[in-house]
Parts: C-alpha cells; sequence; structure tokens
C-alpha cells in the first residue's frame, strides 16, 4: 500500500493535473521569453560602461571604486526597468510573427534540457559572433571605401 502512495506522489508531481486547460499562445510566448531572457541586453550595457569606465580609471581609489559600483547598480536597474517596458511588444511580435505550431515548437526547445542548455551559452556566442563580424566589417568598410573612391575617380 505504502508503494502505490508514493508512487500516486511521483505521479501526480510529474504529470499536469487532469483537467488542466493547456497553456495558450500567449503563456507559451510569456514563458518562451522567461527562458530566453531577451534582457541580458542589460547585463551587456552594464558590462560596456564597466569596461569604459576601467579604460577611463585603471586604479581606482576606494571612494572611486565605490562611486562606480553605485553608478553601475543604477545603469543595471535603468536598463532593466526600459526593457521590462518592452515585454508586452516583445510577446506581440512573437504573436504577430509566429503560427501557432511554431510557438509550439519553440516552447518545446526551449523548454527542454537541451534548450535551456542552448539559452544558457548563447549570451557568450552572441558575444564572439558580434566581435568576428564587427572585425570583419571593419576590414570591409575599408574595401567598401576603397571600392566608392574608385568609382567615383
Amino acid at each position: 500500500m505504502r508503494h502505490i502512495a508514493i508512487l500516486s506522489l511521483a505521479l501526480a508531481l510529474c504529470l499536469p493535473a487532469v483537467g488542466q486547460a493547456p497553456l495558450t499562445k500567449q503563456q507559451k510566448i510569456d514563458r518562451i521569453l522567461e527562458v530566453t531572457n531577451p534582457f541580458t541586453a542589460a547585463d551587456e550595457v552594464v558590462n560596456q560602461v564597466r569596461g569604459m569606465l576601467q579604460q577611463l580609471q585603471p586604479n581606482p581609489n576606494t571612494q572611486q571604486q565605490k562611486k562606480r559600483n553605485e553608478a553601475l547598480d543604477k545603469i543595471s536597474k535603468i536598463s532593466y526597468e526600459r526593457l521590462r517596458q518592452l515585454r508586452p511588444q516583445l510577446v506581440k511580435f512573437y504573436d504577430e510573427t509566429f503560427n501557432d505550431d511554431e510557438i509550439d515548437a519553440m516552447f518545446s526547445f526551449y523548454t527542454s534540457p537541451g534548450g535551456r542548455g542552448a539559452t544558457k551559452k548563447m549570451p557568450a556566442i552572441n558575444e564572439r559572433m558580434s566581435s568576428l563580424i564587427q572585425t570583419e566589417m571593419n576590414s570591409l568598410g575599408k574595401e567598401i571605401n576603397k571600392i566608392a573612391e574608385d568609382t567615383l575617380r
């Protein structure tokens, strides 16, 4: 009898409640945004400012470091608040861009262990890609300028 009670409890924890309504498209989009966290852009802003401050003031004293930390905290709060205000628009963009089947597939992926792992690793990949692309675009810009100059002669 005890085994049946334990098995019943395990099943109740693992399975959705019987009669529970399936998630709506809106709820799935909300969950996708929670998991993918597009608000990591706020972290990137803070990191960029941190880097700039480090270049401007490589060896801050205690008071300067305190002011720096306060400024970074303030920038972080402002950035996150602004991005939170954009959330309804992001939901709308997903809703207008992806059909129900696409949202279902994205929801399944991003809530899976593989999707959660990919989400955690994407900021590092994006940073590396951004750096690579920026370097290449700078090089390309020089070539484009030369072509434009040759064309105008």
